[in-house]
């Protein structure tokens, strides 16, 4: 197990040094100009070169990025620009001129939006989306399992800006069910925090919760017929008992490994949803980001989003590799 630990944590370092590096080449690739967008709409060509080495945008592209990666680990001092320092402590993602603070501040003043967000539709993929396939899979061919398959085809088909629109109108605006979507802290009370984002909860998980539905279904399906199962039932065990102790672990593994890609992605930001709802996430700050031209912003919320996804798919092939030892002998 500690040289599978090993090579997976080698895996995701590699896999995040290349994204850095293909996010970098974004900052390049870009036909935007960071030193025209920092100097402003009435700067002319001396002061936006004299942004741009301020800014140390007339530095070799190579030399630009190993700085870069000096600052995700160590953190650097970045000139603002009228040339004072800004100091940018690790891991250092580079300054915002748009916002005008450092885009680790930018992305962490958001990021309890995220998470919050992220935490409770997970919630409920797991206890709609896998819930439902594994019932549907034991009521195989009944009434249940027709009704759940119906569930799944519709959250596959319908799209998160017509489901959240139209929620929010029914429930919030013409029927007031609800109260309206927004972040409130944790901290200021769990009620208010909760009513805010319950229904971005459920219009997230019900829409993603389809997938894992119909994954946990076939899975299951398959996982009831292999001989270990009829062993445990011929030994005795209820179909129930057997199911949850052997079956369920059976077909956990896609499972496991598609929850830990989807979790990456929400932890990453949620940007449709955020947009709908109007919450102020990371996704938001993402959209906004690209709308305005900010390209440190647009690398930092690229970095975080693949960051968060290797982390989770590396935790999701661990948990896989604890629950089937022949992934560890692969």
């Amino acid at each position: 197990m500690t040289g599978y630990l090993l090579r997976r944590a080698l895996q995701a370092a590699v896999v995040l040094l290349a994204i850095t590096a293909a996010a970098f080449g974004l900052f390049y690739a870009a036909p935007s100009d960071p030193a025209l967008i920092a100097c402003g709409p009435k700067c002319d060509t001396a002061q936006a070169e004299a942004v741009r080495h301020s800014m140390g945008l007339d530095q070799p592209p190579a030399a630009q990025y190993l700085d870069y990666l000096r600052g995700l680990v160590a953190g650097r001092t970045i000139s603002d620009v009228d040339g004072s320092a800004i100091d940018c402590a690790a891991p250092c993602l580079g300054y915002s001129y748009t916002l005008h603070q450092p885009v680790l501040d930018a992305i962490g003043d958001r990021f309890p939006v995220t998470l919050s967000l992220a935490g409770g539709a997970l919630v409920v993929i797991v206890v709609l989306g896998i819930g439902a396939g594994f019932t549907a899979a034991l009521r195989r061919g009944t009434a249940t399992d027709r009704l759940l398959s119906g569930f799944t085809l519709v959250g596959a088909s319908v799209q998160i800006y017509f489901l959240g629109y139209a929620l929010q109108y029914l429930l919030v605006y013409s029927t007031g069910l609800m109260p309206l979507p927004g972040y409130v802290p944790l901290a200021d009370g769990p009620g208010a925090w909760a009513a805010g984002l319950l229904l971005p909860w459920l219009v997230l998980g019900f829409v993603n919760a389809a997938v894992f539905a119909r994954l946990a279904r076939s899975q299951t399906l398959e996982t009831m017929h292999e001989g270990y199962v009829r062993t445990a039932r011929g030994k005795g065990l209820t179909a129930l008992r057997a199911h949850g102790k052997y079956t369920a672990r059976g077909a956990a593994g896609p499972l496991v490994q598609l929850l830990g890609l989807e979790a990456g992605a929400l932890f990453g930001g949620a940007f449709i949803t955020e947009t709908v709802f109007g919450l102020g996430g990371v996704g938001k700050l993402a959209v906004d980001s690209v709308v305005q031209n900010d390209l440190p912003t647009v690398v930092g919320t690229v970095l975080l989003a693949a960051f968060f996804v290797v982390v989770f798919v590396t935790l999701a092939d661990l948990v896989v590799a604890r629950l089937d030892p022949r992934v560890r002998l692969a």
